[in-house]
């Protein structure tokens, strides 16, 4: 069985209020093009969308993946 590695990915917040921030994933600065904020029964998921098209996701404003989990 392979085991996928676990990502580094650290948020580097905006300069300007009219920009999202970027993330660092791994080395690799992306610009973050949208967040979206879902709430439910208590919990939130937090969604960004990335520069590239990719999205990394956050539960409850902890640490960051790029894997979608199902509870």
């Amino acid at each position: 069985m392979i085991m996928k590695q676990k990502e580094s990915i650290t948020f580097i917040p905006p300069i300007d209020l009219a920009e999202d921030g970027w993330l660092n994933i791994d080395g690799e600065i992306l610009r973050i093009t949208n967040i979206h904020h879902f709430d439910d029964f208590g919990h939130t998921l937090e969604t960004f969308t990335l520069e590239d098209g990719q999205e990394v996701y956050s539960y409850d404003e902890q640490e960051f993946t790029t894997e979608l989990y199902e509870g």
